[in-house]
């Protein structure tokens, strides 16, 4: 536990403190809290409720005070409802609508068919979640055969798009999972090209099969080659193959080349590597996509990190974590990146809307996208160290805990896009704190990943305190 400072603790803590109003008032604090949300217009959310208990607790440093807990309790970051403009493009790395570029957010929801007729609500509370967090698609499945599944049927496919539409949300159709549920694939190929061109506007990318070469699975590479071509001839709609299954990044660039070479596919999806037991725990996840910088043989431009390591799998379900997949995604050249969770996977877990921290991670992921430029992924991405390019701070290279395994401090790692003197940075694994040497050319926000609260503005330097979370966005204001 941190000390307060003692000045405010002799004035005050008869009169102000967290922690004893806390400790021996829980309900009058728990009041308090609820008071601040609803005059800031936020919905009274568990996780939020936890978030300022702890800091009553662990932060009295910063937060001895309950004023100073209700002060950091501001109004969500404001981002216009993006409205669907026109059908999907691709640019270079970015998707593109008649708004102009802009980056692809998304989460799971597999059972989305199944819920039209067992669930409607849910998709309700989805689509809600989902539209207050920032995100702006969501990615389903055709046909699978586990808890929330269903058979391959078109105008269920197309009544859940049209109710995503409703929210602002566009959808990523995979056709299916298991090859055994198709009588007749070439069928219902041609049945969804239909259903994507009577509503381009509300979808954003199909994708032939999850995981074609899955054991479970049982697709060849030529049938899901086929069947690309089969699309293409009747749709123009973002198309993209499958996700190999596969354990490393060296297999998986090897059967992603191999599918993927001559077929004429707008996007390529991958699935990540997801080994989390190293001295890195969850951040060695998190920085993946750094292998697809520089693109990826035989494959096209456009990448879609189509799912990482599940959160409910990801040492605790820390929502700096969550948000610093699709950050690292986005800044090393992805275009799309989709929010996996169990809650996507089967629909009898608690919903995205339902979590303790819901609202944390809604507010986390509504900051971040609200920072980003919508052609991120088109800029130059960089590293510190040798052979890593222009980096806005080169002194944290030995700051890298990951790299000293002495150093109790600093970043696992911080990888940065530029264009021009613009840059954005993610710093992941924060421990203790990173130092932030140099001063930049132009002014800087520093946001934590931990509950999408800005922590500093300024040209720098600054130092960064993991207290306030072990991820954050760095980036030109």
């Amino acid at each position: 536990m941190k000390k307060p400072d003692y000045e405010w603790w002799v004035q005050h803590a008869h009169s102000d403190s967290a922690f004893l109003l806390l400790t021996e008032y829980p309900d009058t604090f728990d009041q308090t809290i609820q008071a601040r949300l609803s005059q800031v217009g936020r919905p009274l959310d568990q996780g939020l409720l936890n978030q300022a208990k702890w800091r009553a607790i662990w932060e009295q440093d910063r937060f001895g005070s309950m004023s100073s807990i209700l002060a950091s309790i501001t109004t969500v970051v404001d981002i216009p409802t993006r409205t669907l403009n026109g059908p999907i493009s691709i640019s270079k790395r970015t998707l593109r609508d008649s708004s102009g570029v802009f980056l692809g957010l998304g989460v799971s929801a597999f059972w989305a068919p199944w819920a039209i007729d067992n669930s409607p609500g849910r998709l309700e509370r989805l689509g809600e979640w989902a539209e207050d967090a920032g995100i702006n698609y969501v990615r389903i499945f055709g046909a699978h055969d586990w808890p929330g599944g269903s058979t391959f049927d078109p105008d269920k496919i197309a009544k859940v798009v049209d109710m995503f539409a409703g929210y602002g949300l566009r959808t990523q159709i995979t056709m299916g999972t298991r090859r055994h549920q198709f009588a007749d694939p070439e069928q219902a190929i041609i049945s969804l090209s239909d259903v994507a061109n009577s509503r381009r506007d509300k979808i954003c990318l199909i994708e032939i099969a999850n995981e074609f070469n899955h054991n479970d699975n049982g697709w060849s590479a030529d049938e899901v080659r086929h069947l690309a071509g089969r699309f293409m001839e009747r749709c123009d709609v973002p198309l993209a193959l499958s996700a190999p299954a596969a354990p490393t990044w060296e297999d998986n660039l090897e059967q992603l080349t191999a599918l993927y070479t001559n077929v004429g596919a707008t996007a390529t999806t991958i699935h990540f590597p997801r080994r989390d037991n190293t001295h890195e725990g969850p951040w060695r996840a998190v920085r993946q996509p750094w292998h697809i910088r520089h693109g990826i043989s035989g494959c096209p431009d456009f990448t879609v990190d189509n799912e990482h390591q599940r959160w409910d799998k990801s040492h605790g379900q820390k929502v700096e974590v969550a948000v610093a997949h699709s950050l690292v995604a986005f800044i090393c050249g992805c275009g799309m990146s989709c929010h996996h969770d169990l809650c996507g996977v089967f629909p009898a877990k608690p919903g995205y809307s339902d979590q303790p921290q819901a609202g944390v991670l809604k507010n986390a992921f509504r900051s971040m996208m609200n920072a980003l430029p919508g052609d991120l992924p088109n800029w130059q991405r960089a590293r510190v160290g040798e052979g890593g390019g222009p980096h806005p701070f080169p002194s944290l290279l030995p700051q890298h805990w990951s790299f000293h395994d002495t150093l109790n401090y600093g970043v696992s790692r911080a990888f940065a896009a530029m264009s021009g003197d613009k840059f954005v940075m993610a710093l992941t694994g924060v421990r203790d704190f990173v130092h932030l040497h140099e001063e930049q050319p132009h002014a800087y926000r520093v946001v934590s990943l931990k509950d999408g609260e800005t922590i500093y503005e300024g040209s720098g330097p600054v130092t960064v305190d993991a207290a306030r979370g072990e991820a954050f966005l760095v980036g030109t204001i």
